[in-house]
């Protein structure tokens, strides 16, 4: 079974490594690749392909571009999945001791990630050289990153691949992410994607703002996150109340599935099973 893996946005500073580490250890490097933009420099040696579009950043161009590369793939592949630079997919150790296992031993058409954001909480220090998972001790539920990310069949994503052109179907996978994972990489991520997007007039305004919070705002955000509720346990990963209530917002609108974004008032204690992964 041949596996690929694609993402787009790098940024060789901080989760790009993370990424090309993670994906690279569990397919090869060579089944992975890289759509970039105007300006993105990052290591891509032994990298199975690398596209440059002559643009900068733009959150309109990436799904267009990505799913025909995924379609493409798939001609060669028989499966691929597709997440962001800073998304790291993971399964219950229950079900399988990897990803790569758990795509070999299953066959379903594509696979519906539940989401998480991985914190930093107040009194956490920065990150040092090492396993990510096992310098930060949880996560909450975002159902925006309740993502189809993996697929043996060929998808139409939108804005941001938080919707596609299939239904989510929640699978033992539990889509990580990274962005807030340390407020001082966050603070200089941010940075770095605002001198991408750079006078790009066809950046939405509020893309363009997003990415211009500053470092007062950002820690604030973290603080309070910081004082919700805290579970411990895999099966508090499921949340299942919080995912029905995204399931049943589903409604498909010119050919893409979409839902209600939500957070759930939790925080969940990273299982020790994956503080090694990455």
């Amino acid at each position: 079974m041949k596996i690929a893996v694609v993402t787009d946005a790098v940024s060789d500073q901080y989760f790009f490594p993370i990424w090309r580490q993670y994906y690279g250890h569990l397919f090869a490097p060579e089944n992975l690749f890289v759509v970039t933009y105007l300006n993105a420099d990052f290591h891509s040696e032994g990298l199975g392909g690398v596209i440059r579009l002559p643009t900068t950043y733009d959150d309109a161009v990436r799904p267009g571009t990505m799913g025909p590369l995924v379609t493409a793939l798939l001609k060669t592949y028989d499966l691929v999945i597709r997440v962001d630079t800073d998304e790291i997919l993971v399964v219950d150790p229950r079900v399988a001791p990897n990803l790569k296992s758990y795509f070999l031993s299953s066959a379903a058409p594509y696979y519906t990630a539940r989401g998480f954001d991985v914190v930093q909480t107040i009194g956490e220090p920065a990150l040092v050289p090492g396993p990510v998972l096992s310098q930060r001790r949880y996560a909450y539920p975002n159902s925006a990153l309740n993502k189809t990310a993996a697929t043996r069949r060929p998808l139409i994503w939108g804005s941001g691949f938080h919707w596609a052109s299939v239904p989510p179907v929640f699978s033992p996978l539990f889509m990580l992410h990274l962005k807030r994972v340390d407020i001082e990489w966050q603070c200089r991520w941010y940075a770095e994607m605002t001198r991408n997007i750079g006078d790009n007039p066809a950046i939405d305004p509020q893309i363009r703002a997003y990415y211009a919070a500053n470092h007062a705002a950002i820690t604030a955000y973290h603080a309070g996150v910081s004082g919700r509720p805290r579970l411990e346990g895999l099966d508090a990963w499921y949340r299942e109340e919080h995912q029905q209530r995204f399931l049943e917002s589903i409604k498909l609108i010119d050919g893409l599935y979409f839902g209600d974004y939500a957070h759930e008032s939790a925080l969940l204690g990273i299982p020790p099973e994956w503080a090694s992964l990455f």
